[in-house]
């Protein structure tokens, strides 16, 4: 009997999407845009995940930024399939992999494995330093990917070095096959997916995603602003032009932080007290992170005040991205400072 529900594999790459232009977390959302599925399967986050705020710090950042707030407004049903090591009924710990190779390089024996896994590692490794696109992602990285982990199970054996993969991978793929649809679009990280479709292979009619087909202009922005969030230039003077162009609240966090980062405080401050003065809950960890650097620049300014009430407001939302709610934490236990040069 022919399988009945297709199921088009979609991956993400976590936080290289701010380092691939050619596949954004806007490209992510125009490959479901295109395939138009009953339901959207989550691989990277564990059932009732998205019942609490906490499920928008994965790494997977294509989640909380274009895939769920497209399918919540598409009415397009979310179902966390997730098996995460030490999770509720889940095998293992979260602690196991790194464990188990820490007491390899205890000796000799161990650390010869622990040379091949590595070796087996360094083309993922080479590959995840360029800009890749979906067809490299699928034709390159993946089988990249597939080849370490092969290593790790020939070295490690199947268990606890492995994390768990093929087990974890089993339980997820029984999730998928038990969902009530024809067509499902299912998201997981590209770490996952050997596994993961070896485990549902000859079971359910596995398809590639089409190729992404977004705005330009949109794409375009998103690289841009991608490239701003890293901060990773010698020169900000271009960035920050080009940022300028832009008619958004996160633009505007982008050009303070550089501004900062070269410190001309004054700048950086008046630009995020006009951000925190209008809407800036989009994208999802802006309202958390356009706070918690207020608040460090009121400090810097000598307003105390305003800092304190930059940090609580932080403290105060939904949803914070750790990195904010621990610089808006620290920030109340006492001023923030700008770290001085050795």
């Amino acid at each position: 009997m022919a399988p009945s529900l297709r199921v088009t594999v979609v991956p993400l790459v976590g936080p290289f999407h701010t380092r691939f232009p050619l596949y954004t977390v806007v490209h992510v959302r125009s490959i479901l845009e295109r395939l138009q599925p009953e339901a959207v399967a989550l691989a990277s986050l564990p059932p009732g995940a998205l019942g609490a705020p906490g499920w928008q710090a994965t790494p997977e950042i294509a989640l909380p930024h274009t895939v769920v707030p497209w399918a919540r407004r598409r009415g397009v049903p979310l179902v966390e399939v997730a098996s995460v090591a030490g999770g509720p009924g889940e095998p293992g710990n979260a602690e196991d992999a790194e464990r188990f190779e820490r007491f390899l390089s205890e000796f000799e024996a161990g650390r010869a494995h622990l040379r091949q896994v590595q070796a087996a590692l360094r083309p993922v490794q080479e590959l995840l330093g360029r800009a890749l696109d979906l067809g490299r992602i699928r034709s390159e990285l993946l089988p990249a990917i597939a080849a370490y982990e092969a290593a790790r199970v020939e070295e490690y054996g199947e268990g606890p070095g492995t994390g768990w993969a093929a087990e974890r991978a089993a339980r997820v793929a029984e999730r998928v096959r038990a969902l009530p649809y024809r067509h499902v679009a299912l998201l997981a990280g590209v770490d996952d997916l050997p596994a993961l479709t070896a485990a549902l292979a000859g079971t359910v009619e596995l398809a590639d995603a089409p190729d992404p087909a977004p705005d330009p202009d949109e794409a375009r922005t998103r690289a841009l602003l991608d490239v701003a969030m890293r901060g990773e230039v010698e020169d900000p003077a271009p960035l920050l032009a080009q940022l300028r162009e832009l008619d958004l609240p996160e633009a505007r966090y982008h050009q303070a932080n550089l501004l900062l980062a070269h410190a001309h405080v004054a700048e950086a401050l008046e630009l995020l007290q006009g951000v925190a003065a209008g809407d800036f809950q989009e994208p999802y960890y802006l309202p958390g992170f356009v706070l918690a650097r207020l608040g460090q620049l009121c400090d810097l300014a000598g307003d105390r005040a305003a800092a304190l009430r930059a940090y609580r407001g932080a403290l105060a939302l939904d949803y914070a991205p750790p990195e904010a709610e621990a610089a808006a934490r620290a920030g109340l236990a006492a001023p923030f400072e700008w770290p001085t040069r050795p």
